[in-house]
This record gives C-alpha cells, sequence and structure tokens, in this order.
C-alpha cells in the first residue's frame, strides 16, 4: 500500500486515445480459442477426466454444444493506428474487449447489447481504461454458416457415438431400453442449442470499444450507447459515422482538473466532469451498485482484506460487476492506493495467474450454470474469495476485526438508510430496510391522500372563482350571449423522452452525493485512526513474554512495532 496519489499522464490531453472494433473475421473462418480450450484441457487432466472428446491441438470440443464453445475474436480495426505516447497493444485489448471469445446466437436467444470496462496497467504502474458495448449482428458469410452447420452435425455425432458406448448392459436390454434411451437423448440434444442452416438465422457478437487515459465511464457508456443505435437504426445518423469517430478522437479535448465538458455523442449532448486537485479522485462508479451486490458486513470484510494486502479473488458472471467492486473497493482506500497485481478481468486461460505468491486483486469471469465447488482455487491461507452473484465472501484465517468496526458501520448505514439502499446479507441491512419502510408509510399517511396520486388536470375556471375580474368578465359574456365552459388545462408536462432523460440525470446526480458521503466516511476513519497511532504501536519490551503480553493488550489488526 502507498501513500502516493497517481500521478497524471504526460499525454496530450485528449479524451480518448483508439477506437477499436473487435469481432470475426470472415476470411479466416471459424477458429477455436486455443487458449480456452488449452486451459480447459488442462483442467480435465487435473480433474483426471478423459480427453477423448477433445482435440487440443485444434482447441475443438465435440462434446460442447456448437453455439456454447469459444471462438477467436480479432482487432477488425482501431484507430489511430498507434499513438505515440500510447501503443496500441493489439493482444491485451482483443482478450479484455472479447474475455470468453466470440460467441455465437440464433433468433430464439437472447442478445441485448452488453457493456464492461477494463484497465490496461503497464509495466511503470501507468494505466489505460477501456470501455466495451458488445452486442449481436447477423452473419452474412455463407461459410461461417456452413461451417457452424457442419460443427454441430460433429457434435450430433459425437453425441450419439456417447449414448451408444455408455450402454453397459446385455445385448437383450440394450435391444429393449436403448431405443426409448437413446431416443429421449437426441429429443433432448436436437430439442437445446441446435442450428439448422435452413430455418435459423445465425448471429455472432461484435465490439466497439474507446481506450482513454481516465475512467469516465458513464460519459463512454453513453456515446457507445448512442453509436450503437446509429448503427442498428434504419434512418441513417445526421452525419456519417466515421465523422463521430474522428471527433471523439481528435476534438474533444480532455476536461482540466476542477472542470467539466461538454460535448455530443451522435445524438445528444455529454457530461463528464473531473475532479480538482484537492477534491476526492475520480470514481464513475456507483457504489449502490456495491453495496447493493455485497452488502454492508461484506464490504467491510472485503475493504479489510485489501487493508491487510492479501489475495482477493472476485468471481462474477457479469465483467461490467467485477470492475465495479475492484474499482469501488480500491477508490475507498484513499489517501492510500493499491499498489500490487490488479488485473479486474482474468481471461479463463490466464488463471495460472492465481498462484502468483504475491498479494493480487483479480477478478474471474465465471459462466453460466457453473459449479461453486469445480472451480480450483489456490490453497493459499491469505486468499480472500468474493463471490458477486450470490452474496458470498470467503474470509483468509485467523481474520481481523476492523478498527472501530461498529461505527463505521453505523455511519454507512445511516447513509444507505437515507438514500433508500437495502444491501443483502445482513440483519442490520433488513432492519433498515424495514425502518425505510415504515418511513415511507407514515409519509403517505400523514399526506392525507391514502397514497393516491393527484390528477394532472386541474379545473382553471373553479380555480379561479370568486375572483372580481373573472366575475365581471362573466357577466359581460352572459349579456352578450357567449356561455362560458368548463376550463380544463393540464399541468405543465415534458414528453416522454426528455423526461426520461431528466429522471436519469438526476438518479445520476443522487449516486455522485452517495459517492462522496461513502467516501467521505471512510477517510474520516482514516483521520482517527492516524490522530490513535499510538494505540497500534506494539511498544519494545526486555523479555518476549512482555512483549506478548503488550501484544495481546493492543487492538488486534495490523500491528507494526
Amino acid at each position: 500500500m502507498s501513500g502516493t496519489a497517481p500521478g497524471a499522464s504526460s499525454a496530450p490531453c485528449r479524451f480518448a486515445h483508439y477506437f477499436v472494433i473487435c469481432g470475426i473475421e470472415p476470411d479466416s473462418g471459424l477458429e477455436a480459442d486455443e487458449l480456452t480450450a488449452l486451459y480447459r484441457w488442462l483442467e480435465a487432466d487435473l480433474h483426471g477426466r478423459s480427453h477423448s472428446t477433445t482435440n487440443q491441438a485444434s482447441g475443438e470440443n465435440f462434446d460442447q454444444s456448437p453455439l456454447r464453445r469459444n471462438f477467436k475474436s480479432k482487432v477488425l480495426a482501431h484507430y489511430p493506428q498507434n499513438v505515440e505516447w500510447n501503443p496500441f497493444d493489439q493482444d491485451a485489448v482483443n482478450m479484455l474487449c472479447m474475455p470468453k471469445g466470440l460467441s455465437f446466437r440464433t433468433q430464439a436467444d437472447n442478445r441485448d447489447p452488453q457493456f464492461h470496462s477494463f484497465i490496461i496497467t503497464r509495466e511503470d504502474g501507468s494505466r489505460t481504461y477501456g470501455f466495451v458495448l458488445t452486442f449481436y449482428e447477423e452473419v452474412t458469410c455463407k461459410q461461417i454458416c456452413t461451417a457452424m452447420q457442419t460443427l454441430y452435425q460433429m457434435h450430433n455425432a459425437e453425441q450419439y457415438s456417447s449414448v451408444c458406448a455408455s450402454s453397459s448392459c446385455s445385448m437383450d436390454s440394450l435391444a429393449s431400453s436403448s431405443d426409448e434411451g437413446d431416443a429421449t437423448s437426441l429429443s433432448k440434444l436436437h430439442r437445446y442449442d441446435t442450428y439448422d442452416i435452413s430455418k435459423d438465422t445465425l448471429y455472432v457478437s461484435k465490439s466497439i470499444c474507446l481506450i482513454t487515459p481516465l475512467p469516465f465511464t458513464q460519459a463512454c457508456k453513453r456515446y457507445l450507447t448512442q453509436f450503437y443505435t446509429a448503427i442498428t437504426s434504419q434512418q441513417p445518423p445526421p452525419l456519417p459515422l466515421e465523422s463521430y469517430i474522428y471527433n471523439i478522437l481528435y476534438e474533444v479535448p480532455l476536461p482540466p482538473p476542477g472542470r467539466s465538458l461538454k460535448f455530443y455523442g451522435v445524438y445528444d449532448s455529454i457530461i463528464c466532469q473531473r475532479p480538482g486537485p484537492h477534491e476526492l479522485p475520480l470514481l464513475d462508479f456507483s457504489l449502490r451498485e456495491l453495496f447493493e451486490q455485497l452488502g454492508l458486513d461484506h464490504i467491510i470484510q472485503l475493504f479489510t482484506c485489501v487493508l491487510l494486502e492479501m489475495q482477493i479473488l472476485l468471481y462474477s458472471q457479469d465483467c461490467q460487476r467485477l470492475m465495479t467492486v475492484a474499482d469501488c473497493i480500491t477508490a475507498l482506500l484513499f489517501p492510500f492506493q493499491w499498489q500490487h497485481v490488479y488485473v479486474p478481468i482474468l481471461p479463463a486461460s490466464l488463471i495460472h495467474f492465481l498462484d502468483a505468491p504475491v498479494p493480487y486483486l483479480m477478478g474471474l469471469q465465471s459462466k453460466e450454470g457453473t459449479d461453486r465447488s469445480k472451480l480450483e482455487l489456490p490453497q493459499e491461507a491469505n486468499l480472500c474469495f468474493v463471490d458477486i452473484d450470490n452474496h458470498f465472501i470467503e474470509l483468509p484465517e485467523d481474520f481481523p476485526q476492523f478498527p472501530n468496526q461498529l461505527g463505521l458501520v453505523r455511519e454507512i448505514a445511516e447513509v444507505l438508510l437515507e438514500f433508500g439502499i437495502s444491501s443483502p446479507g445482513s440483519q442490520r441491512d433488513s432492519e433498515n430496510s424495514t425502518k425505510l419502510k415504515n418511513l415511507v408509510l407514515d409519509e403517505l399517511v400523514n399526506d392525507k391522500k391514502n397514497g393516491n396520486i393527484p390528477s394532472n388536470t386541474i379545473n382553471m375556471f373553479e380555480l379561479l372563482k370568486g375572483n372580481e375580474t373573472i366575475a365581471r368578465l362573466q357577466a359581460l359574456a352572459k349579456r352578450t350571449g357567449v356561455v362560458v365552459e368548463t376550463m380544463e388545462i393540464g399541468s405543465p408536462t415534458v414528453n416522454d423522452e426528455k423526461d426520461s432523460k431528466l429522471w436519469f440525470r438526476k438518479e445520476e446526480m443522487q449516486d455522485y452525493k452517495l459517492n462522496v458521503q461513502i467516501r467521505e466516511i471512510f477517510a474520516n476513519h482514516f483521520t482517527v485512526m492516524f490522530a490513535e497511532y499510538e494505540s497500534f504501536i506494539i511498544h519494545s519490551a526486555h523479555d518476549l513474554e512482555s512483549w506478548l503480553t503488550n501484544r495481546e493488550q493492543m487492538q488486534n489488526f495490523d500491528k507494526v512495532k
């Protein structure tokens, strides 16, 4: 751990350095992701399983459905070709843009676009940030569709052979039961994960990415979302797509410290703000998501592990969750900074990095349906394992309590209650949630409206009834034979699109306020700890017994001598 804040880069002040496109190269066809396949082969060898259905050299695995296999992705294009102060690392960017490699879908599968971010740390400690939007586009290359069809034929043949070979019964029982059993197995085989080139539409994943010097997560997400909308919209954007890429790369500057920046994407304006030198460092991830995913108690435990520089492994199906937890928990260290290995998204092919005998904070993406018990973890006494999706944490042995933990938990719980956040995993959170609900119910009772929302329509005639001017006008109207009808006027409304944008920005502002309050609580507790530094020192003694006695009398947290 170090008290030195990360230094600003000497690179020219441009908001983004690269715009990258990753996906499938039709001329190369379907190439198995050999690194991931090799990892699976080694894992099978570790567990003593058979490799008969896996071709190690080619990476083919006929036992797995082709739509669930990993295929090699490539960087299709990046602009500009190279930046002098930030050389383009094609392998790293490709691996982090698509950690799972290429994935295929049919019209029956979910194809919603997914956003995630990543970080690249260089040898000198400088960092580059990447923001990725992955979507699915239709495969128009007949060569790819035919290759997928061939893979399914091989897969079905392998499954049929496995069903026949697995039967160890006699010929008589085979004749009587094999037909029924094989028919059932094959029916399941054809029911799920099938692809018929004559009936199904094949889709493949593709990624667009911005690489920036600072982690402006929300701004980059909005830009990529607008760009994706322009790609998929039937109506062409106001300008050619290339002009928007040129603008973000060469015409949008990096906001100076302490200033905000407003620039335009494809359809709408985008705003980002850079903290000043006397403010908390930039954190564009929501602490609300951190508390909702892990819970207050688990966050304090994880924070303690980070302070003690232990080995920490985050585990989730969602890459963005890995980045959110990693960046948020390290941001809470201010004024300290995590100085050890920091890989929030570790590709499956590099899982052997977990055996490194050094402190690290890494994130491993799990696969849907993967059993947690099958995950082989390093047998380290100081390993902290965090299962984000299941709100579960495994702590190291002899785990100490954070100094003044009850006070810290109480302060954070009050802020979470104020912002209406209920986090999983603790009795205190449940009590806070109940208290919040009671407050809301009391408010509904006190307003004497029984919770009903008043109508937007206002009877203006009734509202102005009794006004002298209105009375004279009414009398004049009657004399002239004009009938005055009840006037109804609606309250000023905003169209749905603008209203949703305003609501979104209001919610985002609430997240910014929450981030500041939570980070100030942690910073204040560091101040208290520094003020009470003497209580953490083990004073020297003349003999070992006296020294051990002094140690037992002190607070049990990372003692120094």
